[in-house]
């Protein structure tokens, strides 16, 4: 199931940075310095292995933004493949070491969040992660969806496309949810949101420039397919 909204597209630089906020997290304090087991990638891209390590870490969720292609009726950007052996260590270093790898990537944690972005981005005044809203407040919403479309109707023009896609994991909150924020990035509020569905939940960021998706899940998966999508396009 897909829903549209309107977003604007106008960012502020973003810098690699780790945040030293821990968030809400119940169980780590630390949750950078946790050790991951030894990581493979047999002919996988680093997004195989952040699902990986979504896996097998706790109190984080991961979130990712995919490079878009040009139009949804374009095959996606293709990401490389690595064959690799990961030894073990600490969450920081692997997700060090798989930006290295594949150095599309950048990474950044966020609170409770490991945030992966396309690392050309970073500097990007366009990009809508990059974006801050003023204020946002949200009172009694009752899902995801309603809080990324009440989030994206705070930019101001240019106005732009952007959907949620909803694929088996719900995306509705245990309670309608009131809250605000001042000065919060379109990153950053769709972190709260994932939040606020489930400890652990996170979102991806894929499709095209002229059909942009987000799903949210429990777990990071693999990336959701534009034929999906443009089956469900009216």
């Amino acid at each position: 199931m897909i829903a549209v909204a309107s977003a604007a597209f106008l960012g502020a630089q973003l810098n690699h940075v780790r945040a030293q906020s821990p968030g809400p997290l119940a169980t780590l304090k630390e949750p950078l310095k946790q050790i991951v087991p030894s990581l493979e990638l047999n002919q996988e891209t680093v997004l195989d292995g952040l699902a990986k390590l979504n896996q097998s870490t706790t109190g984080l969720g991961f979130s990712v933004e995919l490079p878009l292609g040009q139009t949804i009726s374009a095959q996606a950007p293709k990401l490389r493949s690595f064959e690799v052996v990961l030894p073990p260590s600490t969450l920081e270093s692997v997700l060090d070491q798989l930006c290295h790898l594949d150095p599309t990537f950048a990474w950044q944690q966020t609170g409770s969040q490991i945030n992966v972005f396309p690392r050309a981005l970073e500097k990007d005044t366009t990009y809508l992660f990059n974006r801050k809203v003023e204020f946002l407040e949200f009172k009694y919403v009752p899902d995801a969806q309603a809080a990324v479309f009440q989030t994206v109707a705070r930019l101001p023009a240019p106005k732009e496309q952007i959907a949620i896609m909803q694929s088996g994991a719900a995306v509705n909150f245990a309670r309608p949810w009131t809250a605000s924020f001042r000065d919060i990035t379109v990153r950053e509020a769709f972190n709260r949101i994932a939040q606020q569905i489930g400890t652990n939940y996170g979102w991806q960021f894929t499709g095209a420039a002229d059909f942009r998706i987000v799903t949210f899940y429990a777990r990071l998966g693999t990336t959701p397919r534009t034929s999906e999508a443009r089956k469900a396009l009216p």
